[in-house]
């Protein structure tokens, strides 16, 4: 998480594999000869060949700190014209990697593959993100959420056990978010397996099964 600017909270449930799906299968990328392949940030077709589809460019400022702007060719939407042609339900690639976790939910509501890696996002905390917003602009407590919704949105065998360590999750949640987070602990701790959190957060403590005070 965080070493790539090309990284985002879709991409690493692997949400953005199964919405890049739903945009190839749209009339309008048929027509126009866009596939899959060509909504991704990672590959040459789709994105701006500009800024290598991360929306920004760095300026070598020499004996200063380097100054990261908006790409000027693609105004910080990542992709080329004829990519960004391709609309579903009203909506091109940079408008729905605008949306946050919780509006897509609502614009997906009939695509369950899509669904189930959102809900993930969702569960942990995480439904503010926006689709397309960089892991490197993540707080530590949100990169430990996201890696738990790739966990969570991943099928795993029923008998797979696991041992969860967090440093601080609940940094910078609403109360109502900490219960969902818990509710989300709880969830993994009758899979079958443990949970053990460093946390200062009460709420938290207060439903935990074992507390070790140091």
């Amino acid at each position: 998480i965080g070493r790539s600017t090309r990284s985002n909270p879709a991409t690493y449930v692997k949400a953005w594999d199964e919405i890049r799906k739903i945009l190839s299968e749209t009339t309008a990328a048929r027509l126009n000869g866009v596939t899959a392949g060509m909504f991704s940030f990672n590959t040459n077709g789709g994105r701006c060949d500009e800024c290598q589809g991360a929306g920004t460019v760095t300026i070598d400022m020499q004996f200063l700190a380097d100054v990261e702007v908006t790409c000027e060719k693609c105004g910080g939407k990542r992709f080329n014209e004829q990519v960004l042609k391709v609309t579903y339900r009203g909506k091109n690639v940079d408008a729905i990697l605008k949306l946050t976790v919780d509006e897509a939910m609502k614009f997906f509501i009939d695509k369950r593959a899509v669904l189930r890696r959102l809900d993930a996002l969702r569960s942990v905390g995480l439904g503010y993100l926006r689709l397309g917003q960089s892991t490197e602009s993540l707080s530590g407590g949100e990169a430990q959420r996201l890696r738990l919704a790739f966990v969570l949105s991943e099928n795993s065998k029923p008998d797979t056990r696991r041992l969860f360590l967090f440093d601080e999750p609940t940094t910078g949640l609403h109360h109502t978010d900490v219960q969902q987070l818990i509710a989300t602990f709880r969830d993994l701790i009758e899979r079958g397996n443990s949970v053990v959190v460093i946390e200062h957060n009460l709420q938290l403590i207060e439903a935990s099964d074992w507390v070790i005070d140091l």
